[in-house]
């Protein structure tokens, strides 16, 4: 078989390069988080508001805002909206009531059209705000922030799709139904009174309301145009779409750093260069093939120079748009430094840490925690849930916040004992883990733990009384044990590392390290007893809706590759033993072999070292010269990736030679339908299972 790299580091590069493909076409900004002062916030609307435009054009030149498009969206923010009217620049700063949008999240169309990405807010109508140097205009109830967050907001008219529906201050119950436009949704679950799920129904293309009809008394809660089905490949997450081949295939090709149509990009359809269906695209980065012969399986490849080549093999499906990702090489005038931009600002979240008892109006004692013997003290730290598991916070000690907390004698005027962090600007839950701390060594015991939901953090700005009520005891235990194991490849995986996070849906993650203890991870070389995880939290009062989300790998030295790992989502089975099963078995190259070259028919062919079928695989290779060279999307029952020479085409070149670097990846998504892949497949939070392994061979 082909060589492994010894080193992690390549694998950690090229999953990261992929799944920065899974956001295409939303924000790719990589802007720094900034520290904002304590205590700043934003000046509020000038003396002009009220005014209003029409479309007439009058009052062009001056700074005004006519209208946005869409005027509505989720409380919790993060969708586009554009503004119309005049008078905008590259410094404009725009704000929604109170809450300004991250500088970075601003982009100039022209001088009339001004895109921002919206920060979250509370429901209902807001007045909006734009400032261009020393002038503001705000225009009142220009934008309503919906009761219903839909997560995933499109889908395929095939229906089908996974979806969360998240409410602010919804008394969802058991029996209440969801209607995409006027049609069911299928397998709704109330999760909580503010969480719903469901599966997405089939209809026709177009953007329809999500309503929520509650079973008591008929009464209806609606996100107005809230979903959008699409019947070709999705116009935001390219990948497949539009039903089965039959003679035409219509392929897409779009720059993955700027999502701007990338044209006389080549495009061939199968191996063959003599083929007719090859082309290059044009300046909308499109290319049509037809024919007769277009009807079920087929491989498209595309490749243009400085860029990463592209192919997806053996689909059936007459739609297909592909993300090139750009070389970061000088030579293509990529690389370097990046240029200078608007950053992004933090947050800061303050209130009391509250802990129950008999006096009402001012701070009571610790009493839920033992009292501290010589060299130990009672202690708090002060987190936000994360945006996922994999994107950490900004550190909660920034701009001199207070994110520790010692029982010393709090305030008199205060309920409880103050604290202050630093936070991603976000709707998000803030949490606080308190225990007894060893003053010497810095470990640290949890004991208890307060969560406050539903907190609106906005950029540059603190917001107060968030206060923390510390009376969730830590007291139970998580067990897991896992099903049948993959055999192994050259004697790896030979060890285990599990994680088990709570999940508070579109509030993000809870993720316990404090000290440099990681509270909710595993590592162990045997399976003999079941993984066990303590100091956990029941589900209940403010944890209702929460669920654990279970990661289970099967991996090798310093939890690296070859590995193979379970996800399991939704789990509520506290004190309860959960199994993890159906590991896919580990991706192992059978050519080329060891530090072999690759065969003369150009083709990687790997096996797997047992377990159930995949839903796909991905394949990503780097040449001799160090470039990205290769990303192929393959069914999951396909295990061989043709690499066509297409240096015979103008302007293309081959794979760089020497030693080239090779990795699969096998994924399993629930209910998924390759025919039907999109970049949002690449996204780790839709997978139950993948497995991986890398490869060196020459060429």
């Amino acid at each position: 078989m082909a060589t492994r790299l010894g080193s992690t580091n390549f694998s950690l590069l090229i999953l990261s390069s992929m799944l920065a493909l899974a956001g295409a076409g939303c924000d790719r900004g990589g802007a720094q988080i900034e520290t904002p002062e304590v205590g700043a916030s934003d000046t509020g609307p000038g003396d002009d508001a009220g005014q209003s435009f029409s479309d007439s054009g009058i009052g062009v030149g001056e700074l005004t805002i006519m209208r946005l498009v869409p005027d509505h969206g989720p409380f919790v923010g993060g969708n586009i909206s554009i503004l119309r009217g005049a008078g905008f620049d590259d410094l404009s700063q725009v704000t929604f009531d109170s809450h300004a949008v991250q500088p970075a999240d601003h982009t100039l169309i022209d001088s009339r059209r001004l895109q921002v990405v919206v920060p979250a807010g509370d429901v209902g109508t807001v007045d909006v705000s734009v400032t261009v140097g020393d002038a503001t205009f705000t225009l009142p109830d220009a934008y309503m922030y919906d009761v219903l967050s839909v997560d995933p907001n499109r889908g395929s008219v095939a229906g089908g799709t996974f979806v969360n529906i998240v409410g602010s201050g919804t008394a969802f119950e058991a029996g209440d139904t969801v209607l995409f436009g006027r049609t069911p949704c299928s397998d709704v679950m109330v999760v909580s009174a503010t969480r719903i799920t469901c599966r997405s129904p089939a209809t026709s293309a177009g953007t329809v309301s999500v309503t929520v009809v509650r079973a008591a008394d008929a009464s209806e809660t609606v996100a107005v145009n809230a979903y959008t089905y699409y019947d070709t490949a999705d116009p935001f997450s390219g990948g497949l779409g539009g039903g089965p081949a039959n003679g035409t295939i219509n392929v897409t090709v779009i720059d993955g750093s700027s999502g701007l149509p990338v044209d006389n990009a080549f495009a061939i359809v199968g191996e063959d260069l003599a083929t007719v269906h090859q082309g290059f695209t044009d300046s909308l980065g499109q290319i049509t093939f037809s024919g007769s012969d277009l009807v079920g399986q087929s491989t498209v490849h595309i490749s243009k120079h400085c860029y990463e080549r592209t192919s997806i093999v053996a689909f059936d499906a007459q739609n297909a748009t592909v993300f090139l990702v750009p070389w970061q090489d000088p030579m293509c005038g990529e690389g370097g430094m990046p240029p200078a931009g608007r950053g992004r600002n933090g947050a800061f979240v303050a209130g009391d840490l509250v802990w129950n008892g008999p006096l009402e109006y001012a701070a009571n004692p610790w009493d839920n925690i033992p009292r501290p013997r010589t060299g130990w003290v009672r202690v708090a730290y002060v987190y936000t849930t994360q945006a996922d598991v994999g994107a950490p916070n900004p550190d909660p000690t920034l701009g001199g916040a207070i994110q520790r907390v010692v029982e010393t004698e709090p305030p008199a005027d205060r309920r409880g004992y103050p604290y202050m962090i630093f936070a991603r600007p976000a709707g998000l839950a803030v949490y606080a883990l308190a225990g007894l701390e060893n003053t010497m060594t810095a470990q640290f015991i949890p004991y208890v733990m307060g969560v406050t939901r539903s907190v609106l953090a906005s950029p540059g700005e603190t917001t107060n009384g968030v206060d923390i009520i510390m009376d969730i005891p830590l007291d139970h235990t998580l067990q897991t044990e896992l099903g049948a194991l993959p055999d192994q490849v050259d004697g790896q995986p030979d060890r285990f590392y599990l994680q088990a996070y709570m999940d508070l849906g579109g509030e993000g993650v809870i993720v316990r390290n404090v000290n440099g203890t990681d509270f909710d991870s595993i590592r162990r070389r045997d399976m003999a007893r079941a993984f066990t995880f303590v100091g956990e939290p029941a589900l209940q009062g403010s944890l209702e809706d929460g669920r654990y989300r279970i990661i289970a790998g099967y991996t090798s030295a310093y939890d690296g590759p070859p590995y193979t790992f379970v996800v399991e989502n939704g789990v509520t089975a506290v004190d309860e033993v959960v199994t993890l099963s159906d590991f896919l078995g580990i991706p192992d190259a059978i050519s080329p072999a060891a530090s072999e070259r690759i065969p003369e028919d150009r083709v990687l062919r790997w096996q797997e070292s047992g377990g159930p079928t995949p839903s796909y695989h991905i394949l990503l290779m780097v040449g001799g010269d160090g470039n990205p060279a290769w990303r192929m999307f393959l069914p999951g029952d396909v295990t061989e990736a043709p690499i066509p020479d297409l240096s015979s085409i103008p302007m293309i070149e081959d794979i760089a030679g020497g030693y080239i670097t090779w990795v699969v990846y096998a994924v399993t998504i629930p209910g998924f339908d390759f025919d039907t892949f999109t970049y949002n497949h690449l996204n780790q939070r839709y997978w139950s299972h993948y497995s991986y392994n890398y490869f060196l061979s020459e060429l």
